[in-house]
């Protein structure tokens, strides 16, 4: 297999391994990978955050509360890329993303960009059928940056919609994030990443501080206090 240079990561829920390790598709819940978002962002101190790390993880922490759909978690998806050889690190391509989720046993790939001028949101999503290759679905939505959570809830009803998922019934309220919430769980993705658990769990914690209601980094805290990766 070539050696791609990709910044990925992977969403939610336990997946059955096929032979060779790679996960198994089902044949009638869909299997989906998400990889890290490219990012534009300018203002409030963010210069240099990745925020589309924090996007995705936020995806993550969605999709996990829906029934009909199995997605693949970062951490799973981080290990067998890197027993195949793969880079981590680069901006993900159409192509590359199609041929991570043939590897991964995904059924569709999502990637995208995200752009965050001072409080000003873009996000744009495409979802493509990895057999097929066929864009199934393109994702679009503006708000405030603060209005985070709300655009990820809302693209990821949009594509379960057209999954025919059922969104989840006990889902909590969707509350504005503070931009400084935002910023520093971006910061602890990426400790996350690069495998600074110490550090990552301080900046969950310090998100927290911020927006105690943040389902991401308490998700995040409750992994990696209980010894995962």
């Amino acid at each position: 297999m070539r050696r791609h240079t990709v910044v990925l990561t992977a969403m939610v829920a336990a997946v059955t391994l096929g032979p060779g390790g790679v996960p198994a598709q089902s044949a009638d819940v869909p299997t989906v990978a998400v990889m890290d978002f490219t990012s534009f962002v300018m203002g409030d101190g963010a210069a240099a955050v990745n925020l589309g790390k924090a996007i995705t993880a936020m995806l993550v922490t969605e999709f996990s509360g829906r029934e009909g759909i199995r997605v693949i978690e970062r951490a799973e998806l981080s290990e067998m890329l890197r027993e195949q050889d793969l880079v981590l690190s680069g901006r993900v391509d159409e192509s590359s993303a199609i041929e991570i989720g043939k590897l991964v046993g995904a059924q569709y790939v999502l990637h995208g960009q995200v752009t965050s001028i001072v409080d000003n949101l873009r996000m744009d999503i495409r979802a493509v059928d990895v057999e097929t290759s066929e864009i199934v679905s393109v994702l679009k939505k503006s708000d405030r940056t603060s209005e985070l959570l709300a655009v990820v809830v809302s693209l990821a009803d949009e594509f379960g919609e057209q999954l025919d998922l059922v969104p989840p019934s006990d889902r909590p309220p969707v509350e504005a994030i503070p931009v400084a919430a935002t910023i520093e769980f971006s910061r602890a993705v990426d400790f996350e990443d690069r495998g600074d658990i110490g550090q990552a769990i301080a900046r969950y914690e310090a998100t927290l501080a911020i927006h105690p209601e943040h389902r991401g980094a308490q998700r995040a805290l409750e992994r990696l206090r209980g010894g995962t990766s």
